[in-house]
């Protein structure tokens, strides 16, 4: 994946004039470093940023290093939630990774949010994988294979965002650090999705993020917290066996209240706390944690 574009090569990836592109830049619209010669570069993370935000059709996703694809050609924001799952659903039960992988990015570069990705076609695809262990052996590697596809979809995405521009934020980047967002899923649970899907989305709400993957104790959750000091703890339960009782997790959730980390935790294993901790956040879904983590950052 290249790391920056011209004004020329993002005018190109977008189908606008070199003009425009430049006028967008010169006015703030489009973030722009200059090089030691005094050349404009758009890092790609910018590139797509503004693309996805300003809803503009990205046009040439090669210029990109993006590799897009998948069977799927919809308006930005036309595809319907079922068709897209059912297409993914397809490409991910036929064996077909490169066409899948290149379907997710490119509803991601359309203007779906990670979030909706999350919630809408992977999960409902994978449920349909999931289902194929009931009347067919090779249901076992088939859903093997599609997490392995819709974690490296989900990766390179993660690479494709940008922290978004803050009121405060200025052009020589002297606004501060961002908050950090950190997590994992609890000890006895070895499902990566889950963990990365929640990295994804606090880092397209403008957290700086942290995923410390499956697997994790408690006790090392919180050492973790001591260290980098996150505003947003996740934890993602998809195992119901290793899913932490009620009491566990409002224990926890009071640990991180003194460190002023929220506590915020969901998963198909749906974990619930018995309420008595007021630090203790239980999301339904990846929208939700979105809409939260977007919450912390602006309050």
């Amino acid at each position: 994946m290249k790391q920056s574009l011209s004004p020329k090569e993002l005018a190109q990836v977008i189908g606008v004039s070199e003009s425009s592109l430049k006028r967008w830049a010169d006015g703030g619209r489009v973030r722009v470093t200059r090089t030691m010669g005094g050349h404009r570069r758009i890092t790609i993370q910018d590139a797509v940023r503004f693309a996805r935000d300003s809803r503009l059709p990205i046009v040439r996703p090669e210029l990109l290093g993006i590799n897009t694809v998948g069977k799927l050609s919809v308006q930005q924001q036309g595809v319907r939630p079922e068709e897209a799952a059912r297409i993914l659903g397809e490409l991910l039960t036929d064996g077909k990774p490169d066409e899948a992988r290149g379907l997710l990015l490119d509803l991601f570069l359309k203007g779906k949010s990670v979030a909706w990705l999350c919630d809408q076609p992977i999960r409902e695809a994978m449920r349909t994988v999931g289902e194929i262990w009931a009347h067919d052996s090779k249901g076992i590697y088939i859903e093997h294979a599609a997490i392995d596809v819709c974690l490296h979809a989900l990766n390179q995405i993660r690479l494709l965002l940008a922290a978004p521009d803050r009121h405060d934020a200025v052009a020589d980047d002297t606004a501060g650090p961002r908050a950090t967002a950190l997590g994992g899923a609890p000890s006895g649970d070895p499902y990566l999705l889950g963990s990365l899907m929640c990295s994804c989305v606090v880092a397209e709400a403008g957290f700086a993020d942290v995923n410390l993957g499956p697997n994790l104790p408690l006790d090392s959750l919180v050492e973790a917290a001591e260290q980098y000091r996150p505003k947003l703890v996740w934890l993602s339960c998809s195992h119901h066996d290793a899913t932490p009782p009620p009491g566990e997790l409002d224990a926890l959730a009071d640990s991180l209240a003194a460190l002023r980390a929220k506590l915020v935790v969901g998963g198909r294993a749906h974990p619930h706390g018995h309420g008595g901790s007021e630090n203790l956040r239980v999301c339904e879904s990846m929208a939700e944690l979105g809409a939260f983590a977007e919450g912390l950052i602006s309050g």
